[in-house]
């Protein structure tokens, strides 16, 4: 086989194999999109069902008060869709997916969750935020990265990363209760401040047929801090 076939073949191959790559890629996103619109069909169905209002896409200034949140704070390409909002638990509230990106390229992440969220009228928090604890937080709290542990409460320290800027209040908020709850929910991420309070998993979407539990036991969480758990 001579140089000059040899190239021709070598080429063809790489032609095929992009054709065969690009061709992939196209397919996925297709069927990326179909999940997605049939993902945001049932929560619209679901809304119907909880008798909620339901929005396919919301902008982030929707939420009060967004920018203070670390959650939001986060990444770049910030999304929120699949809303449903309205009255839930008694209080004004809304469940929804939120994506946000970290990094780029080769680097770039994707990060979604289905975050609960309400506005007790009556609710009052420190500025806070709650985030189960990785080794890179141990490590970095060792050089003065805050996190507020509890010495009666070694497993909720061991488990969770808390932070926010009155410590104070924030010790006060987080009693016995609330951090037995926590202990016994490993994963459960949390946000508040003022009358607001977000819930959710890192991570973690929800299918449309979990909406009630997922806001059952969000709820849940928001009474530990209104106090009629």
């Amino acid at each position: 086989m001579d140089k000059q076939t040899t190239s021709i073949l070598v080429f063809l191959l790489f032609l095929v194999f992009g054709v065969v790559l690009i061709g992939g890629l196209i397919v996925a996103t297709i069927v990326h999109n179909r999940r997605e619109k049939e993902r945001t069909l049932q929560f619209e169905n679901t809304a119907k069902f909880l008798g909620l209002t339901f929005a396919a896409t919301a902008p982030l200034e929707w939420i009060p008060n967004v920018d203070r949140f670390a959650l939001f704070s986060q990444g770049h390409s910030k999304t929120i869709t699949n809303v449903l909002y309205g009255t839930i638990d008694g209080v004004k509230g809304a469940l929804f997916d939120y994506q946000y990106v970290v990094g780029s390229g080769k680097n770039r992440t994707v990060h979604n969750q289905s975050v609960a969220y309400f506005e007790p009228k009556d609710l009052r928090l420190p500025l806070f935020s709650l985030r189960p604890e990785s080794t890179l937080h141990k490590i970095i709290s060792a050089f003065g990265y805050q996190d507020i542990d509890f010495g009666n409460r070694p497993e909720f320290s061991r488990q969770y990363l808390l932070r926010g800027a009155d410590e104070l209040a924030i010790r006060q908020t987080f009693n016995d209760r609330v951090l037995s709850f926590y202990e016994g929910n490993v994963g459960t991420c949390t946000e508040g401040g003022g009358n607001q309070l977000f819930v959710f998993r890192q991570n973690h979407r929800i299918a449309p047929a979990e909406a009630q539990s997922f806001l059952s036991w969000a709820g849940g969480v928001k009474n530990l801090f209104t106090g009629t758990w």
